[in-house]
């Protein structure tokens, strides 16, 4: 398996840094990252954990629905987590929930601590430009998505923008996950109903 995540690492992190330049930040970054796999079905962490406070979280493969679970146990999924996509736990007071990771497909993932990148960046500048130039502007873009999904108005115009947003995922994920992203009734709206062909 450390064959496997060292590929993934190369995959992600080589079209971002010089492979003979930044050799040394390239290390470190290995040695700064924590490679999970999540099997279909499973949970990140466990119940009630705050493991992910502070913490990068960067899908190098698979799918996932990153969610909050208040102190009533309520469940608030705020993050679908494809290749690529990145998540930065941060900020966040105990009340707002505590974050967790449920994997619709197997899924490789990457944990960066980032009070530890902060500190590779004093000795790696490249490092500061991977954090704001990618890290940070492909989390804001993700929750910027979701944002907007949920402001539209129009039913038929939040499918057809999720639609756009995570291409080839409406038919993927579960029922219930997808009507709460798209904000609508379960029970009112089964998924075989949501199907609109004049839209993408």
């Amino acid at each position: 398996m450390e064959v496997n995540y060292i590929k993934y690492f190369l995959k992600v992190f080589l079209p971002l840094l010089d492979r003979k330049k930044d050799r040394a930040a390239i290390r470190f970054m290995y040695r700064h990252t924590a490679f999970l796999s999540i099997r279909k079905g499973e949970t990140l962490f466990k119940p009630n954990s705050s493991a992910a406070n502070g913490k990068i979280i960067l899908v190098a493969d698979g799918l996932v629905n990153g969610y909050l679970v208040n102190e009533e146990a309520e469940q608030a999924n705020i993050w679908l987590g494809t290749r690529g996509s990145v998540y930065i736990r941060n900020g966040f007071k105990q009340t707002d929930g505590n974050f967790n990771l449920f994997a619709i497909k197997d899924t490789i993932v990457f944990l960066i601590d980032q009070t530890e990148l902060e500190e590779g960046c004093t000795w790696y500048p490249v490092l500061d430009s991977l954090f704001n130039v990618y890290f940070l502007q492909t989390a804001i873009s993700d929750v910027n998505n979701r944002n907007i999904l949920f402001r539209l108005q129009n039913t038929e115009n939040r499918i057809s923008l999720f639609k756009r947003i995570y291409p080839g995922l409406f038919d993927q994920i579960p029922t219930d996950l997808l009507l709460s992203y798209l904000d609508i009734d379960l029970s009112l709206t089964p998924k075989q109903n949501l199907q609109i062909n004049s839209y993408i």
